[in-house]
């Protein structure tokens, strides 16, 4: 079963409607500040946090995020607000860009290698974002794997786990976006 965590983002939803309503696999979503409520058989295969407003140290409640994360080991995803949550919990820092960035723009891939781009053949995406926020200091244990004009972060895995951190929203961003998206469900084992 996949879980996801909503952060108050409206390509979630989309992204609900589009494609997790149409595939044949389990899903559960909870509010970024609504309790896990599971059974203890449920068997978790991966989380995805999912973008929102604000940031990982404004007051808003993203106690869903945290405690998902550190009760399940399993493979996780972050989108935007998510990948900001993902790094700020292994010890990275984030900050305000100077002015907020609401456009597709294109992120070069700089590990093409690694399992999440299985499939895509080329070093350049372009990919939707809105944000004010970015990873300006990466956590010891995570490496960048995609950079942008904007963030030189952009897309960020843990070393050795099966954590991926997308500042954009590939979950809406056409083809492209959505193989990245398929192929962390492959990496999870959930397709």
């Amino acid at each position: 079963m996949l879980l996801v965590i909503d952060n108050q983002s409206a390509f979630i939803k989309k992204f609900k409607r589009q494609y997790l309503s149409e595939e044949n696999f389990d899903y559960v979503f909870f509010d970024h500040n609504q309790p896990i409520t599971l059974s203890a058989k449920t068997k978790i295969k991966g989380i995805i946090l999912s973008g929102g407003k604000g940031n990982p140290y404004e007051p808003l409640n993203l106690t869903t995020n945290f405690v998902a994360m550190l009760n399940f080991n399993v493979p996780v995803l972050g989108f935007c607000l998510g990948h900001e949550i993902i790094a700020v919990a292994h010890r990275g820092r984030i900050k305000k860009l100077p002015e907020y960035h609401g456009k597709k723009e294109i992120i070069t891939i700089t590990k093409p290698e690694d399992p999440i781009f299985e499939g895509l053949n080329k070093t350049e995406v372009s990919l939707v974002k809105r944000h004010s926020f970015y990873v300006s200091e990466l956590p010891d244990t995570f490496i960048c794997i995609g950079t942008s004009d904007t963030c030189t972060t952009e897309i960020i895995k843990h070393v050795k786990k099966p954590i991926y951190g997308f500042q954009s929203h590939p979950e809406v961003s056409g083809e492209d976006g959505m193989l990245m998206v398929k192929n962390f469900l492959k990496i999870c084992g959930i397709i």
